[in-house]
């Protein structure tokens, strides 16, 4: 297993705010022990004013969160993994061998349509996962009009798919330092082969203390469940924990339904879309996680 090596967290901005959130809380949360044996009576408000902040959401006129999460649930797909491009290069792998005379453009074009019509079915609870695998594969050559075996074909692409592994820029970092200081939970709906496999070639398997795959679990995001069941094995309550994902429905909407915060992964700055109002946390760069870290779980 690669090692993850220590690496320092996205700074906040060079604010006495960001001060307080990176130097002094670690410190107060020890000090908080030992009150009855401050002397000093500015020093006990000051660390008790620190332990509110600490424990109670707030925005500061700076907009910096100072919310602080024991455990976090991390999105795979295009939150961590660079899922568009390792799709594309097990699309394109897996259609020299089952579709050689198709324009690969045409071929992907036409497999991303259908792929997102079934794992919109798939999501809402209205199509099993086995179905979704070959039938998705099924539709394709029937609409390309190539006679083919979609089975083996479909399994084909998965096999590619599970040994692409390509992250996305910071992520390593982010998960590293973030499991130093919290526990971690990939939440994924995916196909559990595919998913284990991409995230024991990454080398980032050690940093988390628990998987949540829906083809395991038997439900996906955003139902309530999922998410659940992912704070259930981190050993979490939901008000200790932070989901983090790029899809406002089932990343977001999924951990407000269930009573968990949720910070919305927008590495492109698109205003949010929807539906309901924006988060309460927004990040374009995965360091910026970090900061909603204590840095003082045992």
């Amino acid at each position: 297993m690669e090692r993850i090596q220590k690496v320092k967290p996205h700074r906040c901005p060079a604010t006495p705010y960001g001060v307080l959130v990176e130097r002094v809380l670690p410190y107060a949360v020890r000090a908080e022990r030992v009150l009855p044996y401050t002397v000093s009576p500015p020093a006990r408000a000051f660390v008790r004013w620190v332990m509110f902040l600490h424990k109670n959401p707030l925005w500061t006129t700076m907009g910096l969160p100072m919310r602080i999460y024991r455990g976090f649930l991390l999105d795979a797909d295009n939150t961590l993994f660079d899922y568009d491009l390792a799709e594309r290069q097990a699309l394109d792998e897996t259609f020299d061998a089952a579709l050689p005379g198709v324009p690969r453009d045409l071929a992907r074009a036409a497999y991303r349509t259908i792929n997102a019509r079934y794992w919109a079915s798939y999501e809402r609870g209205g199509m099993p996962l086995e179905e979704l695998k070959v039938g998705r594969f099924e539709e394709l050559l029937t609409t390309l009009g190539v006679p083919g075996e979609a089975r083996q074909t479909a399994y084909a692409y998965l096999d590619r798919l599970a040994s692409k592994a390509m992250l996305l820029p910071h992520a390593r970092e982010a998960v590293g330092e973030l499991a130093r200081r919290a526990r971690l939970c990939l939440v994924t709906n995916g196909i559990a082969t595919v998913q284990r496999g991409r995230l024991a070639v990454s080398g980032l398997a050690g940093c988390f203390a628990a998987v949540v795959v829906s083809e395991e679990l038997g439900c996906a995001k955003p139902d309530p469940r999922f998410f659940a069941e992912a704070c259930r094995a981190l050993g979490l309550p939901p008000s200790e924990v932070l989901c983090v994902g790029d899809n406002p429905v089932a990343d977001v909407a999924g951990a407000r339904g269930a009573g968990i915060d949720a910070c919305w992964f927008s590495p492109d700055g698109r205003r949010w879309p929807g539906p309901g109002d924006p988060p309460l946390h927004v990040a374009k760069d995965l360091r910026e996680t970090v900061n909603f870290a204590g840095g003082v779980f045992p």
